[in-house]
């Protein structure tokens, strides 16, 4: 539907001076495109942007077009149906779903070179990240009277809101975690003085080595992301891997670590 009578759509307004100017340089954006001023013509820039840009400047950009649109008809005297009708046109336009990025990984093999370019104690914690898939802030925190020894080893872990979740370990990780840590202490993995390790000290401690054998940069995060991927890859247990993350749900884990299309191939086979 084409309203090209309807004009000065950068006069838009908002509900507050500050939506206003928001508004108004959004509309800029399409009315000094090669777009022409119409419903059609809007329809085809924010298809333009889609994808270009993040999804809450695209949905704002709908937004502001939207209020620029139906205010100018109104100035311009547009009837009760055709303003009806050019309202129920720009509802059709809907928001675009935010985008997750892709997560950062690494491979086994750089997992390795990885691993082997840490100290020990790093090293330790950093297996410790990669087999529990727990976030560092849950590692560096854990308490030795949290550590459950049966045929592998329990560790019971406090996330976000302090909920509650059981990891766990092989014994031979454990074993040379006894070995290099006191364990006459409040936590599990412990620096020289005895104090538990800063969050900040191990991510650091792990970007950089990175850095020096990988030439880029992996966060001990990138461990956890690494570990989901593996796991949903050689399992896909989705359900299991959502409570080994200690996600709220599987759509979580599903959102950042299922990145699955289908072929042409597999979507024709069988037809």
């Amino acid at each position: 539907m084409r309203v090209a009578r309807v004009q000065n759509l950068e006069a838009v307004r908002g509900p507050s001076d500050g939506t206003t100017a928001t508004y108004r340089a959004y509309v800029q954006g399409f009315t000094r495109s090669e777009h022409p001023q119409t419903i059609e013509g809007f329809t085809g820039y924010i298809a333009e942007i889609t994808g270009k840009r993040p999804a809450s400047s695209v949905n704002l950009a709908i937004a502001a077009g939207k209020a620029a649109f139906v205010q100018a008809a109104e100035r311009a005297g547009m009837d009760t149906r055709e303003l009806t009708l050019l309202k129920g046109a720009l509802s059709e336009l809907r928001n675009v779903r935010h985008q997750v990025a892709d997560v950062a990984t690494i491979t086994p093999e750089e997992r390795a070179r990885l691993f082997a370019a840490l100290s020990l104690r790093v090293r330790l914690l950093a297996e410790c990240l990669y087999q529990t898939g727990a976030r560092v802030s849950e590692i560096v925190g854990l308490r030795g009277d949290n550590v459950k020894v049966n045929g592998h080893v329990e560790l019971r872990l406090f996330g976000r809101g302090s909920k509650e979740r059981i990891a766990t370990i092989t014994r031979e990780l454990y074993g040379r975690i006894v070995a290099e840590f006191p364990q006459d202490g409040e936590y599990l993995f412990t620096t020289r003085s005895g104090n538990p390790f800063a969050r900040t000290y191990i991510t650091r401690a792990i970007d950089c080595a990175a850095r020096r054998v990988l030439g880029r940069k992996v966060t001990a995060h990138v461990l956890r992301h690494s570990r989901a991927t593996d796991l949903i890859a050689t399992t896909g247990k989705i359900k299991a891997v959502s409570r080994l993350l200690g996600h709220a749900s599987e759509s979580t884990t599903l959102r950042y670590y299922v990145k699955q299309s289908l072929s042409e191939e597999e979507l024709t086979k069988g037809v």
